[in-house]
C-alpha cells in the first residue's frame, strides 16, 4: 500500500535496485561503505567483484526483502534509518538517467513532495496525502529558506514574522537569548571535533607527549573564548545523547603533571622541542590560536599552525599526515560503533595508532547482539582511547534555534533539526 509520488508501487525492488546502484564503484558514492556489512557489499564496492548479485540483498517478491550479512552486526538496523539506504525509483532513473532527480523529473514517497524548488534561493514541499507512515503534525505545506544565503538575513525574517523557525547558531549567544528568551532553544548534535596526534613519528609517538598535551589544554576556556555555541568534550569520543557517551573520563587539567610528563619525555619546560607541522582549516584559525596559546602558557613549547583550505587537508591526509589535525566527526548512525570503530578505523589508518586490545573489544561489541553487553564493550574500549590520547576530543557542537510561540511542537534530535511531519502549528 505505499506508492511513489507518480502513482507508481512502492517495491522491494525498489531497495534491492537502490542499494547495488549506492554501491556501484562507478558512482563513487561518498557513504556506500555504510553497507559494507551486508555480505559481498564491500567486495563489489571496491571492484574486486564485478557481479550485483553477489551483495547478499535481493527482493523475494515486490513486498519482501531480504538482505544477508557478513556477520552478525549489532547496529544493522540503524544504518537503514540512512539516506544511504532509501529507496530510489528505478522506473525514473531508467527514463532519465542522472536527471532523474531533477526538479521537474523527482518522484519521490515520503511525507511530503517537491512543490517547487529554486536552487540556492528556496523549496516548497507540500504534504503528500497518499504517504501511509505515521504523520502526526499538522502542516499542508512547508518553505526552506536555503543555507546558502547570508543568516543575518534569516534573523531579520524571523524577526519580521517572515519565517517561524530560523537557525542562530553563528550569532553571539547573549544577543539572540536576552532578545527572544522565550523562543531560544539549543541542543546538542552527535558531532565531536578533535585534534589528532600523527604517533608514527616523533614527538607524538610518544604517549607521555601526548597526554602532555591533553592535561595542557583547558576545554572549558576553549569553547568559552572561541566556541561558545559548543560544549566542551570531557568526556570520550563518543559524544553526549549516545548509548555509550562516558562523562568526564578525559584525561583532566593537570599543569604541573602535563609538564611533569614533558620533561619525563626529554623536553622540560618545553626546551629542545622540536618544529611540527599542526594543520587546521581557515575557517579554524581562531581555535589553533587559542591552542597554541595554552600550550605555549602551560608547556612552554611554541607550536606554529598553518590554515589551508579543506580540500588541501585531503590532500594532505593522502601524503604525509600532519603532525598535529584539527578534526571532526558527524555521526551517520545513532550507535558508538560509528565513533569507535567507522571513525577511529580512519584514524589508524592516518596516524598509525594501533592497540590490540582496543581493536578487540570493538569487534567483539561490532558483532555482539546483546545491546547491554554491546555498550561495556564499548565504555571499556573509550577508557583505553583516552588513555593512550591518539585523539584529544575538544568539543560538541550544537544546534541554537529561534522557534516562534505558536510552534507547539518542534521535535529534534542529535541526526536531525527538524522532523516537518510532526510539527505543529497552531493559527496565529
Amino acid at each position: 500500500d505505499v506508492f511513489w509520488s507518480d502513482g507508481r508501487p512502492l517495491t522491494a525492488g525498489d531497495f534491492e535496485y537502490a542499494w547495488k546502484r549506492v554501491l556501484d564503484p562507478a558512482l563513487g558514492m561518498p557513504l556506500a561503505s555504510l553497507l559494507d556489512d551486508i555480505k559481498g557489499a564491500r567486495a563489489f564496492r571496491l571492484g574486486q567483484v564485478s557481479d550485483p548479485n553477489s551483495v547478499g540483498v535481493r527482493a523475494l517478491d515486490e513486498v519482501t526483502l531480504t538482505v544477508d550479512l557478513e556477520s552478525p552486526t549489532g547496529y544493522f538496523l540503524h544504518l537503514l534509518a540512512n539516506t544511504i539506504a532509501f529507496p530510489v525509483p528505478r522506473h525514473v532513473v531508467a527514463l532519465h538517467g542522472e536527471a532523474w532527480a531533477s526538479p521537474e523529473n523527482i518522484v519521490t514517497c515520503g511525507p511530503f513532495k517537491l512543490e517547487a524548488w529554486r536552487p540556492g534561493e528556496r523549496m516548497t514541499l507540500a504534504r503528500n496525502l497518499d504517504y501511509p507512515g505515521r504523520f502526526t503534525g499538522n502542516l499542508e505545506r512547508v518553505e526552506l529558506r536555503l543555507s546558502d544565503q547570508d543568516p543575518a538575513v534569516a534573523l531579520e525574517m524571523y524577526e519580521a514574522d517572515q519565517l517561524d523557525v530560523a537557525d542562530v547558531t553563528t550569532f553571539e549567544v547573549g544577543r539572540v537569548r536576552q532578545k527572544h528568551a522565550g523562543e531560544y532553544r539549543r541542543f546538542p548534535q552527535l558531532v565531536t571535533l578533535y585534534l589528532q596526534f600523527d604517533v608514527s613519528r616523533p614527538p607524538f609517538d610518544d604517549v607521555r607527549i601526548r597526554q602532555a598535551f591533553v592535561m595542557a589544554t583547558n576545554k572549558q576556556t576553549l569553547v568559552r573564548t572561541v566556541r561558545p555555541d559548543c560544549f566542551p568534550a570531557t568526556g570520550g569520543f563518543v559524544p553526549p545523547g549516545m548509548p555509550g557517551h562516558l562523562p568526564e573520563i578525559g584525561q583532566v587539567v593537570d599543569i604541573e603533571r602535563a609538564r611533569q610528563l614533558l620533561a619525563e619525555a626529554g623536553y622540560p619546560d618545553g626546551q629542545g622541542f622540536p618544529a611540527v607541522e599542526f594543520c587546521a582549516r581557515t575557517d579554524q584559525a581562531d581555535l589553533e590560536e587559542n591552542l597554541q596559546a595554552q600550550w605555549k602558557e602551560n608547556l612552554g613549547v611554541n607550536i606554529t599552525c598553518e590554515t589551508v583550505e579543506w580540500q588541501e587537508i585531503l590532500t594532505r591526509l593522502s601524503a604525509q599526515v600532519p603532525n598535529l589535525l584539527i578534526m571532526g566527526w558527524v555521526a551517520d548512525y545513532p550507535d558508538p560503533d560509528n565513533f569507535l570503530r567507522a571513525r577511529i578505523d580512519h584514524i589508524q589508518q592516518q596516524s598509525s595508532w594501533r592497540n590490540d586490545e582496543y581493536d578487540g573489544l570493538v569487534e567483539l561489541a561490532q558483532r555482539s547482539l546483546d545491546q547491554t553487553e554491546r555498550i561495556k564493550l564499548y565504555e571499556k574500549a573509550e577508557l583505553i582511547l583516552a588513555e593512550d590520547a591518539p585523539i584529544m576530543p575538544m568539543f560538541h557542537r550544537s544546534v541554537r534555534l529561534l522557534v516562534k510561540p505558536w510552534v507547539t511542537r518542534f521535535p529534534t534530535t542529535g541526526l536531525r533539526e527538524s522532523f516537518f511531519k510532526d510539527v505543529i502549528i497552531i493559527p496565529n
